[in-house]
């Protein structure tokens, strides 16, 4: 059989040439011996885009995992793989994105001397940079939210949402979503009291629960190029001095991508949720053989004109191990009535201990301070919420004992609970010292189930160090045992004459 050629035409030419100049590695990544532009966690992250069809993409980044490149990466693949497409930068402020993509020529020159085949002009004044095939990228801040209604994107990149203007999102969101856009946002997390904090959790929550999202948290050692020793070097340098200033919290989130709950002001500082989130099927394995013997709680936190805040849990009458099992977090106040919340909480209740009477074997819990709820869900479906009776527990003891139970590992959260391992990590003090009195519903939940469950610390230290205490002793027995089995059993022989 004859060689055959195959003679390619001017498109599929340019295609394969887009590509090849588009992943050759280069600088440092050379050093590594990457075989591609990008180092393999980026190709990982950019894959759910690419071959997972992830319309948004949230990628929370410590320093120098390589965010600008994968962002030139991006905008430049889609602008030359898409004739005539409008992609966007868009950074906290217009002299943020000049100063991080556009002065150094990041973006202009991303494909080094091979830029020149396919850029058609730059505009330094617009910070506009258009290409021969009918498509530009336009870099901008989000301060000019008043022109974000008038584009039309075809593919947009947020660097640094936390401090974005709060109006950009609002008026961008719907022209984008109008075209199926895709959108990556990427960056470091915010510290506590960021002004923008509200936003990012929303958009990051939003994200979370939306089948067309992707959200995953990368740190600065998922880039091999910080691994080389000269990187490494600078890297642990910089690490050093953060830690002489005792800023480790600044040292976790801004390399290794974890929020130190509210940073020097945290209320929470011990709360990790690598240590005390498990998956919901986890804990559900585990407290099944137990199910009929724990005592279960349905705590909530009405609130009409802000959010309807409910958490389910479960407590092992001995241990006093606490299983926060989900929450409910209701902010659109035409769902918080009783006849719209209700049905929801008795789902939960059945598929936590499916046997059980809601009546008889759950203990209800709900703020005196709405009474209209406990009022009509007894009306309505006839079960009782007892109150709190808050005024009895001081909230600074409640929150004590919230970080009692985080430092002994007596609570366990499912990931279900966003909404509450979200207020726990960003729940902290004002300037003044002051608890804050927002953005504490499902803490209020959490303090309310403790009350309810009488949760006494001192008894539970007691019972534990006592089986501690029954262990060790009963392991002295063994020894001592098993010392005197061996002393009489070692010359058993010594009389048969052999």
């Amino acid at each position: 059989m004859s060689d055959q050629k195959v003679v390619l035409n001017r498109n599929e030419q340019l295609w394969l040439q887009i590509k090849e100049d588009l992943n050759k590695p280069q600088g440092d990544g050379i050093k590594v011996g990457l075989t591609s532009r990008l180092h393999d966690d980026q190709i990982e992250q950019l894959k759910q885009l690419y071959l997972h069809d992830k319309k948004d993409i949230f990628l929370s980044c410590g320093r120098k995992w390589g965010k600008t490149e994968l962002m030139c990466y991006v905008l430049w693949k889609h602008a030359l793989e898409n004739p005539g497409s409008a992609c966007y930068y868009v950074a906290p402020e217009g002299a943020h994105a000049r100063e991080l993509i556009w002065e150094n020529n990041r973006l202009q020159n991303f494909l080094g001397k091979d830029s020149k085949k396919y850029v058609k002009g730059i505009s330094n004044q617009k910070m506009v940079l258009s290409f021969n095939n009918g498509s530009y990228i336009r870099c901008i801040g989000s301060e000019n939210y008043m022109v974000a209604n008038g584009l039309t994107p075809s593919i947009a990149v947020y660097d640094e949402f936390k401090g974005f203007n709060p109006r950009w999102h609002v008026e961008f969101a719907p022209n984008r979503a109008a075209k199926a856009a895709p959108l990556i946002i990427i960056g470091t997390k915010p510290r506590a009291g960021n002004r923008n904090m509200d936003q990012y959790n929303e958009v990051l929550e939003y994200m979370r629960k939306n089948k067309d999202s992707y959200v995953a948290d990368r740190t600065t050692f998922d880039n091999p190029i910080n691994h080389l020793p000269a990187q490494k070097k600078i890297i642990d340098q910089e690490i050093a001095q953060l830690k002489e200033r005792g800023e480790f919290d600044v040292v976790e989130l801004e390399y290794y991508s974890r929020v130190v709950p509210g940073g020097k002001r945290a209320i929470f500082p011990m709360f990790r949720r690598e240590r005390h989130v498990q998956t919901h099927t986890d804990i559900i394995d585990s407290i099944k053989r137990d199910i009929s013997k724990l005592d279960w709680y349905c705590i909530a936190d009405p609130g009409s004109t802000t959010c309807f805040a409910t958490l389910f849990a479960a407590i092992h009458p001995y241990t006093r191990q606490l299983y926060i099992l989900d929450n409910l977090y209701e902010k659109n106040q035409e769902m918080t009535s009783t006849r719209k919340i209700y049905p929801k909480m008795d789902d939960k209740m059945m598929e936590f201990y499916p046997k059980s009477s809601v009546h008889d074997d759950w203990t209800k819990v709900t703020d005196e301070a709405a009474a209209w709820f406990a009022t009509e869900a007894m009306a309505q479906y006839g079960v009782y919420f007892m109150p709190t009776q808050k005024f009895l527990n001081k909230k600074e003891h409640g929150l004590s004992l919230i970080k009692d139970l985080l430092i002994h590992d007596l609570v366990v959260i499912s990931d279900r609970c966003e909404d509450l391992i979200t207020e726990m990590e960003k729940y902290a003090k004002d300037d003044k010292g002051n608890i804050p009195k927002k953005d504490d519903h499902l803490i209020d939940c959490f303090r309310y189930l403790l009350g309810a469950a009488n949760y006494d610390m001192v008894e539970v230290l007691e019972r534990k160090m006592q089986k501690n205490n029954d262990l060790r002793d009963r392991f002295r027995r063994y020894e001592q045992d098993e010392h005197i089995w061996k002393s009489q059993s070692e010359d058993w022989t010594e009389n048969w004459g052999f």
